[in-house]
């Protein structure tokens, strides 16, 4: 991307385009061996009452959801999961219930993107846009998080989610929070 971006073979679109795509496959690669480690550790997540996995996913804000991303572009994210009632099946280190185990999924995805190596890091990844900012949880739940956005959600907000797409984990989930939060986004 960057040997095509500098000999100028391709439009300036393209190049932000196939940033905003190599970060989200690689917050996909982050999401899925997170998820794996976090099941040995603690077993499935499931929903009460049912063999379905509790859904998680990552919303790309900003320059990664509007697919704008340049070099110099941290990617600001959105975590959220789908119920937070239950706990996990268990596995070599015990149970944990959803916000306890979602918590530790977001901060290995983070973790695993922002870590500066020999190489660099993937990204730096920016969490400042979720509810509360830097004083809210890490993750929410998504009625927690259109509990909020119903109540408190301010006029900044709503114009961060204009860009708002899904870019790891659950994309269906994060295509139903987009369509539950829509009328907070464009008011009447």
């Amino acid at each position: 991307i960057g040997l095509q971006d500098l000999a100028s073979l391709r439009a300036v679109e393209r190049t932000t385009r196939e940033l905003s795509a190599l970060a989200a496959a690689t917050l996909e690669v982050a999401y899925r061996f997170s998820r794996s480690e976090l099941e040995r550790a603690f077993g499935p997540l499931f929903l009460p009452g049912s063999g379905i996995k509790n859904r998680f996913v990552v919303l790309g804000m900003g320059k990664l959801g509007g697919e704008e991303l340049n070099f110099s572009s941290d990617i600001d994210l959105i975590y959220l999961y789908e119920e937070a009632e239950g706990e996990s099946a268990g596995g070599a280190q015990g149970k944990i219930d959803p916000a306890t185990y979602f918590t530790r999924l977001a901060e290995m995805i983070t973790g695993a993107m922002g870590k500066i190596t020999e190489e660099g890091s993937v990204f730096r990844i920016d969490l400042r846009l979720r509810p509360l900012g830097r004083h809210g949880p890490l993750v929410q739940s998504l009625s927690s998080a259109l509990l909020y956005y119903e109540s408190w959600g301010q006029c900044w907000e709503r114009s961060a989610f204009i860009k708002a797409r899904p870019v790891a984990g659950d994309k269906e989930l994060g295509t139903e929070f987009l369509q539950e939060v829509r009328p907070f986004i464009y008011r009447r």
